[in-house]
């Protein structure tokens, strides 16, 4: 079957989606039973207009290759992006055609519940209309099916390829590395992590924080030459798949004090290489993480609970070590790529 892939763009957003679309057009096991004809629409950095040429752009293509293809798969958040979305929904009805959603979003519950009530009725027909919708978590298909519950609603878990062979994690009392990988902003919980750095760094003098993301780069520069914190934090921006591996292999802790998540590839990848998160009951994240088995949970917000995790665990190597076993076991279980494809084929075949 000939899949219309819609989603952003592969050779310049740097987001998660990304990374979920790639893997997707890369997965050998869905090219025995698939083609895809890929539309990029946009960016995660680009200007609103921009973005609206581009999704401009996106459409015309969109009508051009729509006769051609049986489904079409569209990789979405909220706001615009999902009314943009959504028009393609109604077009290919108008088609024949069937349509399935893949909901990324991580504010979409603020995105519904902010928005007026003739907006939420057009919300849910979008669902409604879509052949399926794809969410991330049991807490997403939940809700979902709560607003929606006339649309059809699937589970599929973002997954990884997880590394072989990677050594048992110990605390460093001569160097503890914590890293933070994630947009630099305030709803990813950056600048709560940042709050509470100066006193870990009076207790823990050799802790290192390496904060790798795009965002708010120079503000986060600003932050750390204000706090004097030049030699324990080290902003690095966007980072490669290369160094990022590094980055992996060597650290301890994943800090991901984030406000709302659909579910993050940066958590699943951090535990798969053995790091303990202290992260946020949030999104998807409650389906990952189980407190005190393979990570730490605190609520978004709290940064005396933030910065008591961060100390009780670097306090407690037997324990770190335990929950760093626990955190690899357990996403090589759960979230590994190899039965992603196979899933993937059965949504597909149920709504052609």
């Amino acid at each position: 079957m000939k899949i219309l892939f819609i989603g952003e763009d592969l050779n310049k957003s740097r987001s998660g989606v990304v990374t979920v679309m790639n893997q997707i057009l890369g997965d050998e096991s869905l090219k025995q039973y698939t083609t895809y004809q890929t539309i990029f629409t946009t960016s995660d950095d680009y200007s609103t207009i921009k973005k609206l040429i581009c999704w401009m752009k996106a459409y015309l293509l969109f009508i051009y290759y729509l006769p051609s293809c049986q489904i079409i798969h569209i990789h979405h958040a909220s706001d615009l992006n999902f009314w943009l979305s959504g028009g393609m929904v109604y077009i290919a009805n108008m088609f024949g055609k069937k349509s399935l959603l893949h909901n990324h979003s991580a504010d979409f519950k603020e995105f519904y519940n902010s928005s007026s009530e003739k907006r939420k009725r057009k919300i849910k027909n979008i669902f409604k209309n879509a052949s399926a919708t794809i969410v991330l978590s049991n807490q997403w298909l939940n809700w979902y099916n709560d607003i929606a519950p006339e649309a059809k609603f699937y589970m599929l878990q973002n997954a990884i390829d997880v590394p072989d062979n990677v050594p048992s994690k110990k605390l460093n009392i001569e160097k503890t590395i914590l890293v933070y990988l994630a947009r630099i902003e305030k709803r990813k919980g950056f600048f709560d992590l940042m709050k509470v750095m100066p006193e870990l760094v009076s207790k823990f003098p050799n802790i290192e924080l390496y904060v790798a993301g795009q965002g708010d780069v120079e503000m986060a520069k600003s932050l750390v030459t204000e706090n004097r914190l030049e030699k324990n934090v080290s902003i690095l921006g966007y980072i490669n798949n290369v160094k990022r591996e590094e980055i992996l292999k060597n650290a301890h802790i994943l800090v991901f004090p984030s406000y709302n998540e659909g579910l993050p590839m940066s958590l699943l990848e951090a535990m798969s290489y053995g790091l303990v998160p202290i992260t946020t009951p949030v999104g998807g994240i409650p389906d990952v993480v189980v407190q005190n088995k393979n990570g730490l949970l605190v609520n978004p917000g709290d940064t005396e609970a933030l910065k008591k995790g961060i100390i009780d665990l670097l306090n407690a190597p037997d324990k770190y070590a335990d929950l760093s076993i626990n955190a690899r076991q357990d996403v090589d279980r759960e979230f590994n790529y190899k039965n992603y494809g196979v899933k993937l084929v059965k949504i597909y075949d149920s709504i052609r």
